[in-house]
Parts: C-alpha cells; structure tokens; sequence
C-alpha cells in the first residue's frame, strides 16, 4: 500500500502532499492535477495544509515547525535538507555554502543534485539556494517565477 497522498489548490498552482506517521514526505506543485485527490488526512496534516495555503495566499506562516520525513533521502540528501531547514526564511545561500555546511566543502553541485530532486518543495526549502553570481536559472517549482515569489513571501514572514 502506498502513502497517503491528497492534492488542493493553492495561489502559486495546485500542490500536491504525501506523509507518512513521521511527517510530510512529498510536496510538489502538480500542474497535472486537475482534481482534488481527498484521503482522510490525520489533524496535523490537515494544519499543515491550511498553513501552507495561508502562505501561499499571501498571509506568510511560520512553516519550520511542520514535520518532514526525509528517510528516503540519501544522508547527503538529508543534510542539505537540514541546511536548508536551518536557513532563515527569505534568506538566500548558495550551492557552496550549503556545501560546506553539509559538510562537503566544494560539493557545489552535488547540492545542486541534491536540490534538484527535493521531494519536498517548500517545507525543504531549495527556493533559497541560489548561484554565487545571483539567482540562477534552474528552479524546482517550474518557474523562476514561483521561486521568487516563494522568497518575497518569506521575506513578509522576517519582516
């Protein structure tokens, strides 16, 4: 039997959320999804989803506090999540920062592999990793667009 899995809509695009009883274990914009996928979510996951559609509408949330799974991450994986979880939100770090605060000075574009498969956008969040010179032109969430916008939120939040 596979996680539990349900999909809503959100002002940046529908999202769809995956978790297991240790935390959320998948979040990713799901331009795919044209319907709402309904599972009996338990409480927890239920605020989270709240929060995170509060956020996203603009009414910026404190997010660190929602539980994440990462076990199906690598251990490099998982330290460039907890790097990036430990990064205040609207603050922005590059590849070779997370690097060697994962441990891996000069590892720059193993987080960018890292990144790049983060199976859990926002709540993990690689929006903050950007290039040494600037924002860079890859981004997770399907557009630059988002990724900015992801950080301008965060930005609200510190402010």
């Amino acid at each position: 039997m596979g996680r539990p899995f349900l999909s809503f809509a959100t002002a940046l695009g529908r999202i769809r959320l995956g978790w297991t009883a240790e935390g959320i274990c998948a979040l990713c914009f799901a331009e795919g999804i044209d319907r709402e996928e309904a599972q009996q979510a338990p409480a927890w996951v239920q605020d989270a989803v709240r929060r995170l559609m509060n956020h996203l509408a603009g009414q910026p949330q404190d997010l660190s506090g929602i539980p994440v799974d990462l076990s199906n991450l690598t251990p490099f994986q998982r330290r460039v999540a907890e790097v990036l979880r430990a990064t205040r939100p609207g603050q922005t770090i590059s590849y070779g920062e997370v690097a060697l605060l994962a441990g891996r000075p000069g590892a720059a574009r193993a987080v960018g592999q890292a990144v790049k498969t983060n199976p859990i956008l926002v709540l993990v969040p690689c929006h903050r990793v950007v290039a040494a010179d600037g924002p860079g032109g890859w981004s997770a969430f399907g557009s630059p667009e988002r990724k900015t916008r992801l950080l301008e939120l965060e930005r609200l939040t510190a402010g």
